[in-house]
C-alpha cells in the first residue's frame, strides 16, 4: 500500500525532504512552467539562431546583432515570444510528462531505455507543438523578407486564424516530419542525456539526487551534447517551414542553401544556438528540479 504525500509542506518549512528516503516526483506541469520562464531568459538567442540560417552573407553573430538593433531596435530581438511562451506550456509540459511516466515501466539505469521512451514522448509531443513552432519561426524571419512575401503575425493566435483562414488547417503543420524528427533529438538530447548524466554524475562524485551542482553539471553535459546533433535538421525545418515565403521551394534548393558555406552550412547557426541551449538547458532543468523538490510528491510506503 502507497500513499501520496504532498511536498507544499516542504516549501512552507512544515516539512524537511531529507525526512524521506523516496525520490519525488515531479508534477506534470513542472516542465511547462519551466520551459516557459526559461524562453524568457533566452528568446534573442533563439531569433538570431533562425535568422542566421537565411542570411546570404558570411556575417558574424555579434556584427548581425548590432545590425539587428540598430535597424529594428531591441524589442525586435522578441519577435515570436507568444508563440514560444504557449509552445512551452503546451508541447514542453507534454514531452516532459510522458518521459516522466514512460520512465516508470523501463530500467532507469539503461541508456537506451531512457533513449526509446525519450523517442515517444518527443514524437508524441511534438504533434502538440507543430502549429506554434510554424508561428514562431515565420514571426522569427519576417523582417529579413520582402515586405511583399512579409506575413506581419501581430501574436501567435493572430498567426493561427491567419494560417487557417488563408492556408487550410493542415498548412499549420507545414514541416511536420522535421519538427517530429527535432522533437525527438532534442528530447534524447536533453531529457535521456540529462538523466543519464545524472547517473553518471552520482556515481563518480557521490552527489545527491537533489544536489543543485549535479543538476548544473547533468544539463550542461546534456546540452553540449544536444546542439551539434540538433542544428541540421531545424536549419531544414526552417526553411520548410517557410516555403511559402517565394524561395526555398524545392529540397534540392533547401539542400543547395543549406551548402553555400561548404560543410558549415549544415551548422550554421551553431554560435546562437549554443549560447541559447546552453543556459536554457541549465536554467530549465535546475527550475524543473526546484519545482519537483518544492512542488512534487512522493509515494512512502506504509505496510
Amino acid at each position: 500500500m502507497s500513499t501520496e504525500n504532498n511536498k507544499l509542506g516542504n516549501f512552507f518549512g512544515d516539512q524537511k525532504v531529507s525526512d524521506y528516503n523516496r525520490k519525488i516526483i515531479p508534477r506534470w506541469w513542472s516542465g511547462g512552467i519551466a520551459g516557459a520562464f526559461t524562453h524568457c531568459v533566452v528568446a534573442p538567442f533563439d531569433l538570431l539562431e533562425t535568422q542566421m540560417m537565411f542570411l546570404s552573407k558570411d556575417i558574424s553573430m555579434v556584427d548581425y546583432i548590432k545590425f539587428a538593433i540598430k535597424n529594428h531596435g531591441f524589442l525586435s530581438l522578441y519577435d515570436g515570444l507568444s508563440a514560444q511562451i504557449l509552445r512551452q506550456l503546451s508541447y514542453t509540459t507534454l514531452r516532459f510528462h510522458l518521459y516522466q511516466v514512460g520512465k516508470q515501466y523501463v530500467d532507469d539505469y539503461n541508456l537506451f531505455h531512457k533513449v526509446y521512451v525519450a523517442s515517444i514522448s518527443g514524437l508524441l509531443a511534438g504533434t502538440v507543438g507543430i502549429p506554434c513552432e510554424l508561428i514562431n519561426t515565420r514571426m522569427h524571419v519576417d523582417r529579413l523578407l520582402k515586405v511583399k512575401y512579409r506575413r506581419n503575425y501581430r501574436n501567435v493566435f493572430d498567426g493561427i486564424h491567419t494560417i487557417w483562414r488563408n492556408e487550410g488547417f493542415r498548412a499549420l503543420y507545414t514541416g511536420g516530419l522535421c519538427s517530429f524528427t527535432r522533437a525527438t533529438l532534442v528530447n534524447i538530447g536533453q531529457n535521456a542525456m540529462y538523466d543519464q548524466s545524472k547517473i553518471m554524475y552520482k556515481h563518480y562524485f557521490d552527489w545527491d539526487d537533489d544536489c543543485k551542482i549535479l543538476h548544473i553539471t547533468s544539463s550542461l553535459t546534456a546540452a553540449i551534447l544536444c546542439a551539434p546533433v540538433v542544428q541540421p535538421i531545424e536549419i531544414l525545418k526552417t526553411m520548410q517551414m517557410n516555403r511559402s515565403a517565394g524561395y526555398l521551394t524545392t529540397t534540392s534548393e533547401k539542400i543547395t542553401y543549406m551548402m553555400r558555406f561548404g560543410f558549415r552550412g549544415l551548422f550554421r547557426g551553431i554560435t546562437p544556438s549554443l549560447l541559447r541551449m546552453i543556459p536554457q538547458t541549465i536554467i530549465m532543468f535546475l527550475l524543473y528540479e526546484q519545482l519537483r523538490i518544492q512542488f512534487g510528491y512522493y509515494e512512502e510506503k506504509v505496510d
